[in-house]
């Protein structure tokens, strides 16, 4: 654990660290270190996040005993963070939901009956069938916060269209500031060759999408071309901290900040004049009247950047070629996300990097990404533009069953307190069902709860650009739990022609939703049942590997079983992203006027007092959907302090480790203070990921007997098990773009 704490940027100096080894080199061995008995080995793919690290588990006999990072992965290398070790906690957990549950109380009482699948299906038919003759399946409202090709199929044959998926909506308000600028909604950057790299609020050194894999590359880049990297963000994250500058601004003011970046950078005439010779050549001067008003005066008395640091910072990101601006949740998850994003887009544009080396490329380009990226290809549910459930139920009117799937909103979605009294209410929900691989606040409140397989358990498959610019597929294979001998003999699915096979089945009677979606089909028969044609995911997964030449000619399904993965030979070219960039951007069409982006201040930020702050939230390493009962990660993380600027704190007389009560508009906390030198005066910042009061006894930080011995060993509950801060963070909607403000509840700060 402590190396996935800290060790993995520090794994740059790894003996893989500058290549890979071949996948014929066979896999790395672990041995018990009681018995020396060898391990068996088998890869698959990490998903506690979005990076799809690939990972090797280690089975000791039929029992789970070890993850680790798989070192021919082109992406993470062989690193893998803590929350990736901690996948056997997941699976492991003696307190997971391993039985369909079925509610015999009121709503939230936590009286539950436990039933077979046939009850379960039985069930659910009786809410899906008349909805089906009515054509009203969009009284079907969905939130899933795990992307599952099966689950997407299945609702698309429904006619479902009220699908909150949580994993697109999140990015939505960054993709499409890149797309208003670019014609592009994904771009990623080539972060290993750039030589200037300005990180607006993201902080890849702790989480993101491609975290491991880019906190790598980012070390890589630092320590090979000397790449200088300097941080904006209200609060000194571990990003931020590796930084070689940290710019402390004010909270929303990114926009305004790229902006004058953007003034000194054409006052100076160092903009990328190339972009704009042939097309639309009056833009650069329209956007130097556009931008005039961005002054540097103006820019310092918003930001609290000095003007100095300013015309310096402008000065290094146009002669430090190549260089890139990244965008994160500090940016994006303001009210005024879209438009500061789309400023910092406009940044990047001005020193030519779109398609460059060290630069901005299109992942899903070309002929050959193209025919890969369909194997993972699922029916398409448009984004629904809501980011949270409880938005999400107002907008629509006579519901009839809600179906939940890893996502936990009455803990995660802003206001939740709100949303629990919502799902509590049969009039506005009538049926609530949970898919779940624990008890979570969510689930508590479902009239049906069903146990979901981990992804440790699951096969699956998923197509992206390694960050090689490669086609790769990520493959997930059941790596517990292993059947015995014995258990496969008796299976009344046994087929002696599989013997030699690896036999697994999910703990308990946990089960892939893919798998339920597929029996779901079956006994609605019909179409729904010819629009599913898999015996299981299993089947789903080898047939869309079969007929791919690419992935078929080495060995297909049995080399992605092998290895863990596939990458392509030929690296996508970062030419080829520049011909998109040049045909589709709204920036280079001479006959449609762009329309540029401006400085939106964040609203009530003027009438502040003394101890009226602006709340930012940030995700620490070792937080993640699957690590909310982890023995392993609630032991490290389960406390979180309110950070305060000392001076601001000293006003208030409130020092270091000091009580006070945190209020905003919608619900009060009572916590300690953790006051520090690496936060903006006018910021306070809680960590997520603690505060449970569902999932089970480990996140809520309560010793117990079980058959895990160290359950009795939990002493962290002595000081308790932190808060939760969605309980008073607002629910505040963009009016530009349907974004959240999740990072600008005014709270105020007392001490107790």
């Amino acid at each position: 654990m402590k190396l996935g704490l800290s060790g993995f940027a520090g794994l740059t100096a790894h003996k893989y660290a500058r290549g890979k080894t071949k996948p014929d080199q066979g896999l790395p061995v672990s041995v018990s270190r009681t018995s020396l008995k060898k391990y068996q080995a088998i890869p698959t793919t990490c998903r506690q996040c979005p990076a799809g690290c690939g990972i090797i588990a280690y089975l000791d006999g039929d029992r789970l005993v070890q993850v680790l990072g798989n070192p021919d992965h082109p992406d993470n290398r062989g690193g893998l963070c803590a929350k990736g070790i901690a996948g056997i906690n997941l699976v492991n957990d003696v307190e997971r939901l391993l039985y369909p549950l079925k509610r015999v109380g009121s709503r939230g009482s936590s009286s539950w009956s436990r039933i077979t699948w046939d009850e379960a299906y039985s069930i659910l038919l009786t809410r899906l069938e008349p909805l089906i003759s009515r054509g009203e399946t969009h009284r079907l409202v969905v939130d899933s916060g795990s992307e599952d090709p099966l689950l997407d199929e299945f609702l698309s044959s429904l006619g479902c269209s009220s699908v909150l998926k949580r994993q697109v909506e999140k990015n939505n308000c960054g993709q499409a500031a890149l797309a208003s600028v670019f014609g592009l909604h994904l771009l990623e950057a080539d972060i290993e060759n750039s030589h200037t790299i300005f990180n607006f609020g993201a902080n890849p050194y702790e989480n993101h999408d491609r975290f491991v894999g880019m906190a790598r590359r980012l070390v890589r880049a630092r320590v090979d071309n000397g790449a200088r990297l300097v941080t904006f963000d209200v609060r000194m994250s571990k990003t931020a901290a590796g930084s070689d500058e940290w710019i402390p601004l004010k909270a929303g003011t990114d926009g305004l900040l790229a902006l004058a970046l953007i003034k000194v950078i054409l006052d100076s005439g160092l903009h990328h004049r190339d972009y704009f010779r042939k097309k639309n050549q009056g833009f650069i001067a329209r956007l130097k009247k556009h931008v005039s008003r961005y002054t540097l005066d103006y820019a310092e008395s918003e930001c609290g950047v000095p003007s100095r640091v300013i015309e310096k910072l402008a000065l290094r990101f146009a002669t430090g070629s190549p260089a890139v601006a990244l965008v994160g949740g500090g940016v994006t998850d303001h009210y005024n996300g879209f438009e500061s994003a789309r400023c910092i887009a406009l940044l990047n544009l001005l020193v030519g990097n779109v398609g460059k080396k060290g630069g901005l490329f299109y992942p899903g380009w070309g002929s050959e990404t193209d025919r890969i990226f369909q194997i993972s290809k699922s029916a398409k549910t448009k984004p629904t533009g809501f980011a949270d459930l409880k938005t999400m139920i107002e907008s629509k009117s006579r519901l009839d069953t809600c179906l939940i799937y890893q996502s936990n909103p009455a803990y995660s979605d802003a206001d939740c307190l709100a949303l629990e009294k919502i799902l509590k209410d049969e009039d506005k929900i009538p049926f609530l069902v949970v898919m779940d691989t624990h008890m979570t606040e969510t689930a508590l409140l479902a009239d049906l709860v069903l146990p979901a397989a981990t992804y440790l358990e699951s096969w699956g498959v998923e197509t992206r650009l390694s960050m090689e610019r490669k086609p790769l597929i990520n493959f997930n294979q059941p790596a517990a739990t292993l059947l015995s001998d014995a258990q496969v003999l008796r299976s009344p699915a046994f087929n002696i022609g599989k013997l030699l096979d690896r036999q697994f089945r999910p703990r308990g009677e946990s089960r892939e939703i893919g798998n339920l979606c597929l029996e779901l089909s079956r006994r609605l028969g019909g179409k729904m049942a010819e629009f599913l044609p898999y015996e299981d995911t299993l089947d789903f997964v080898r047939k869309r590997i079969a007929g791919h030449d690419d992935v078929s000619r080495q060995g297909g399904i049995q080399y992605l079983k092998q290895h863990g993965y596939w990458e392509g030979e030929h690296p996508l070219s970062l030419a080829e992203t520049e011909v998109l960039f040049q045909r589709y951007s709204p920036v280079l069409k001479a006959s449609t006027p762009f329309d540029l982006p401006e400085y939106q201040p964040l609203p009530n930020q003027g009438t502040k007092g003394n101890n009226v702050f602006v709340l930012t939230t940030f995700k620490p390493n070792l937080s993640a959907y699957g690590t909310a009962n982890s023995k392993w990660v609630r032991e490290f993380f389960h406390q979180n302090q309110l950070w305060m600027n000392t001076g601001s704190a000293r006003k208030l007389g409130i020092k270091n480790g000091s009580r006070v009560r945190v209020t905003s508009s919608v619900g009060s906390l009572t916590l300690r203070v953790l006051a520090t030198e690496r936060i903006h005066p006018d910021s306070a910042a809680l960590a997520i990921g603690v505060g449970h009061s569902g999932v089970g006894n480990v996140a809520r930080g309560k010793a117990f007997k079980s058959q895990d011995r160290d359950t009795e060993l939990i002493w962290w509950g002595k000081k308790g098990n932190g808060v939760n801060p969605h309980q008073i963070i607002e629910s505040q909607w963009s009016a530009s773009w349907p974004g959240q403000g999740l990072k600008d509840t005014l709270i105020t700060v007392e001490k107790i």
